[in-house]
């Protein structure tokens, strides 16, 4: 293929996974694959921003082969598959021992785990945490906190009731919780992260890793993936988005599709994309 039949060569597509590419069954569906694969073979670049960790992530790593960097924990990690190499890693800082302690004793009846560079470690068991691991196909390892490194983890995530996470997400707003970042992820999650650390700040780094002059465009559904829309070149999502989602799409002039996840986003999403960004 020449030059001339790559009209998507310098542009990047970073996208969520769940809620935005994968289907309430954590599948591609075939229309999206294809509207992928045609993106790619005219020059463009795919990869994926997720808050999934190496565990969870490896599956679609493999089976979608990112052509740079996929973004990881919420922003904590960007990781080259193809080269298996981490690019850039934040962890918790030491104060979070004492932060996760108080929301534990605080919040007994949410599910809390920590997602570290030796693995994914439960805290605190309940209803929605333990869906959480079976979704996500991670083995349940209990350990207590003081067992845990907490400067080797790059998350952690609470789940409860959606009722509990809002009163969660309500409580953290304190002071003292200041020198450590939190998103919702999921009607049923609170996520705790490094300071300053989000899918958007990731996308900047990106900037760095990718050919000088690249347009990206990033698409997601929830509150974790506004920053990274706002940092976007050009941000889309479905048509169940999160509101705080829409606004910085709306915001963005992007795209609003009246699609979702379950019948052809994504491929609209692409068609849109490259109708307002390629050559």
């Amino acid at each position: 293929m020449t030059y001339s039949e790559k009209p998507y060569a310098g542009l990047a597509l970073l996208t969520d996974l769940d809620g935005t590419l994968l289907t309430p069954e954590k599948t591609v569906s075939p229309e999206d694959a294809a509207a992928i694969a045609d993106f790619r073979r005219k020059g463009g670049l795919f990869s994926i921003a997720t808050g999934r960790g190496t565990q969870a992530t490896q599956e679609f790593l493999e089976l979608l082969r990112p052509d740079f960097p996929a973004v990881m924990y919420n922003g904590a990690l960007l990781y080259d598959s193809a080269e298996q190499q981490i690019i850039t890693a934040a962890h918790l800082p030491e104060e979070t021992a004492a932060l996760l302690s108080e929301l534990m004793r605080a919040f007994p009846d949410v599910g809390a785990e920590v997602l570290c560079e030796e693995g994914v470690f439960v805290l605190q068991m309940n209803e929605q945490e333990r869906q959480h691991l079976t979704i996500t196909h991670i083995p349940i390892v209990m350990k207590m906190l003081g067992e845990i490194r907490v400067t080797s983890c790059f998350k952690a995530l609470f789940a409860g009731p959606p009722e509990r996470i809002a009163e969660m997400q309500e409580y953290v707003r304190a002071e003292r919780f200041s020198a450590v970042s939190f998103t919702r992820s999921h009607r049923w999650f609170l996520e705790l992260l490094p300071h300053h650390t989000s899918k958007g700040t990731a996308l900047e780094k990106l900037r760095a890793v990718l050919p000088a002059g690249t347009v990206i465009g990033a698409t997601g559904d929830f509150d974790n993936d506004a920053a990274m829309l706002t940092a976007a070149d050009y941000c889309g999502c479905p048509a169940d988005s999160q509101q705080s989602v829409l606004e910085a799409v709306s915001a963005k002039n992007g795209f609003r599709s009246e699609k979702t996840c379950e019948n052809g986003f994504f491929a609209d999403w692409i068609a849109e994309f490259v109708r307002r960004c390629g050559r």
